[in-house]
């Protein structure tokens, strides 16, 4: 295998160390793309045996510019920035590493879900500011136990935030009507896109929460900024947005009313260092099965 190269299109990580000490010893050559754009990638492509790739989009033409190319592995869950119709019809393998953060994006979301539940950046905001004590006039808030949760999306994740939001006495589902706290974990496919909208958000439960932690383009958040603005919503948590990094003069950022993350709702070092180290063992699993 000495002769079979790798490419990395992209990391969001100081170094490819995790990848290169589980790919080198297997005889693969790791390089790593200066930019993840598509014409840098299908430059660097050329010859390339397999792709790892973070977020930098695998599309059709980064896909044939190596006639050598036998898979492309997802250093993540979702494979929405690899034209995986492409590989099918090339016969190249596709793979991911789905379960690798199921306790910290479970986490994230029920903090945010607790968070807005409370209202914790509007009362945090408010005592910065000079103000002391309850403020049920402009921030009511009320009891947790015994609200209704929808979560859309009940594959590992999203049962894993069941498992955890029952522990609080919540009734949780996957029916949005009367729903006092929506979480977010579709992935993203043609028929996900802007799933949440304005027509979903009329039926939530006036003054209810919404946390996504999923994928940002499943989102409508012109609605989402609708909906906070009329009090269908009072309170929103994105991790995960449709134009990642989110636009520096986004109406979000401004909002006392939502809590930002930078997509880290996957993130631990001991997910991180799991994420990397499957990601790579996969393109070493599947040539040594190609190989037998």
């Amino acid at each position: 295998m000495s002769d079979r190269r790798v490419l990395i299109t992209d990391i969001v990580w100081p170094d490819t160390d995790i990848e290169a000490a589980v790919l080198e010893p297997a005889g693969f050559a790791v390089s790593l793309a200066p930019a993840g754009d598509e014409e840098t990638l299908v430059r660097e492509a050329a010859g390339a045996d397999a792709i790892l790739t973070c977020f930098a989009p695998v599309t059709s033409r980064v896909i044939a510019a190596s006639d050598r190319l036998s898979v492309v592995a997802r250093t993540g869950v979702g494979l929405d920035n690899i034209d995986v119709a492409e590989c099918d019809r090339r016969g190249v393998a596709v793979t991911r590493v789905p379960d690798y953060c199921v306790d910290e994006v479970a986490t994230h979301t029920v903090a945010l879900a607790l968070a807005l539940w409370r209202r914790l950046p509007q009362y945090d905001r408010a005592l910065r500011a000079g103000e002391w004590g309850t403020r049920p006039a402009t921030l009511p808030l009320r009891r947790l136990t015994g609200a209704k949760v929808a979560i859309l999306g009940m594959g590992r994740i999203g049962s894993a935030v069941a498992d955890r939001l029952r522990g609080f006495g919540l009734w949780v589902g996957e029916d949005v009507t009367d729903a006092d706290i929506v979480c977010v974990h579709l992935p993203l496919k043609p028929d996900t896109e802007r799933f949440v909208d304005a027509d979903l958000l009329s039926k939530v439960r006036p003054g209810a929460v919404l946390v996504n932690t999923g994928r940002g383009a499943v989102v409508d958040v012109e609605a989402v900024i609708d909906a906070l603005d009329s009090g269908q919503l009072s309170g929103a948590g994105l991790d995960v947005f449709p134009t990642e990094p989110l636009e520096a003069d986004h109406p979000l950022r401004e909002r006392e009313d939502v809590i930002l993350t930078p997509h880290v709702a996957f993130y631990s070092e001991e997910a991180l260092v799991e994420l990397r180290r499957r990601a790579a063992q996969s393109v070493v699993d599947h040539f040594a099965e190609s190989d037998r």
